[in-house]
């Protein structure tokens, strides 16, 4: 009876041991499922796409400000200290209206000094002729010629110093004032009263001359466009028409992508270290325009639209992102685990063949069927865990 009894007590010994040592697993792994689950809600949480395959639409549409087509800077060549400023920005002048008086007291000085020159020289002009006469009262023809010799040198002299006097009193006129060469509007004044011309003492735009306006395009559209050649314009306004203006210059620049700039709303990507908002390249078009309809200041628009020819891999523009080495996206990649699967960010480098607003094209080695980070809730960085 006694052995029953011991039997049973060793019995419910292992089964208490064998209880506990089950409830101190499960303890362990929800402790480690616990703790797996607090790690995941501290990683950075995305959302990713696929790329897929098709044509990439180009479109840009864009206003600009009509200013006059010519636009030139006046000076004055003798770099004059600036006495008075007649005008000011945004004055419509007539063709000879004066603009700026200088202070030419020393040119007034100098022409004061040649003038008794002039003086002194007709005063010897009076001797040289009370000589010849008394000389021609005689019968020597050597005194005489010589005597006329003399007063014809004397006449000579006057004649060039009252020559000299007028080309000092041409060019006085022509710097004691600066004049408008043309009709115009003064676009700047640079000319401060009191002190020497600087290189731009006013800014004039020829009205005359047509209109023109400068617009920045991306270049995937502007590729395809050359100086010279003519461009569709529409007017903005109660009558809008289509006109044709003309390319003059194109010229390489570069704009923020005004997809990437901060909104109001709440954020809902992030960039990672390093890493710059996506820059546009863009061209800077010059184009002219002529109408007499049209005025300085009118506002006109600009739509070009291209399809980018062979199918590529399109992925949303906010995808792509760009450093110092260029462009890249974040592809997710997993590897397993004890636990399930471990995904991260592998930063990856590809090729921008054309972008619009909300769709770029890229390509890569790696994209077949790649998930593509398109948004992340923190910043991210190369390798790094993120929860998927």
């Amino acid at each position: 009876m006694e052995a029953l009894i011991n039997e049973e007590q060793q019995k419910t010994r292992k089964r208490n041991i064998a209880v506990i040592a089950s409830l101190f697993f499960a303890c362990l792994i929800a402790l480690t499922l616990f703790g797996n689950t607090l790690v995941a809600l501290t990683l950075p949480k995305v959302i990713t796409e696929q790329p897929v395959s098709g044509t990439l639409d180009l479109t840009f549409q864009g206003t600009a400000i009509l200013r006059s087509a010519i636009e030139v800077d006046l000076t004055n060549p003798g770099g004059l200290t600036t006495t008075k400023v007649l005008v000011k920005e945004g004055d419509a002048v007539r063709k000879g209206q004066i603009l700026v008086q200088y202070d030419n007291s020393e040119a007034e000085q100098q022409i004061d000094a040649e003038q008794d020159v002039l003086k002194k020289t007709k005063l010897d002009l009076n001797r040289r002729f009370d000589e010849y006469k008394q000389v021609a009262r005689g019968e020597d023809p050597d005194a005489i010629a010589a005597a006329q010799n003399g007063l014809e040198s004397v006449k000579l002299d006057i004649t060039a110093q009252e020559k000299r006097i007028r080309m000092l009193q041409t060019q006085m006129s022509a710097k004691e004032k600066l004049l408008a060469p043309f009709d115009g509007i003064v676009t700047a004044v640079n000319a401060i009263e009191g002190l020497p011309s600087t290189a731009s003492d006013i800014r004039l735009f020829y009205t005359d001359k047509g209109l023109r306006f400068d617009i920045q395009v991306p270049i995937e559209l502007a590729v395809g466009l050359t100086e010279g050649e003519s461009l569709k314009v529409r007017t903005i306004g109660k009558k809008s028409r289509l006109l044709q203006g003309q390319i003059m210059k194109i010229e390489a620049s570069t704009t923020p992508n005004e997809s990437d700039k901060p909104t109001n709303g709440p954020p809902t990507s992030s960039t990672s270290s390093g890493e710059s908002p996506t820059v546009r390249e863009t061209n800077r078009l010059l184009v002219s325009l002529h109408d007499e309809s049209l005025h300085d200041g009118d506002r006109v628009q600009v739509e070009l639209s291209k399809t980018v020819g062979k199918e590529t891999l399109i992925i949303s523009s906010k995808a792509v992102r760009q450093d110092r080495n260029g462009a890249y996206v974040f592809a997710l990649e997993s590897t397993s685990g004890p636990l399930g699967n471990v995904y991260y960010a592998s930063k990856r480098p590809v090729t921008v063949s054309g972008a619009n607003e909300q769709q770029t094209a890229i390509s890569g080695d790696f994209l077949e069927k790649a998930n593509i980070i398109l948004e992340s809730s923190e910043p991210l960085e190369d390798g790094q865990r993120v929860r998927y």
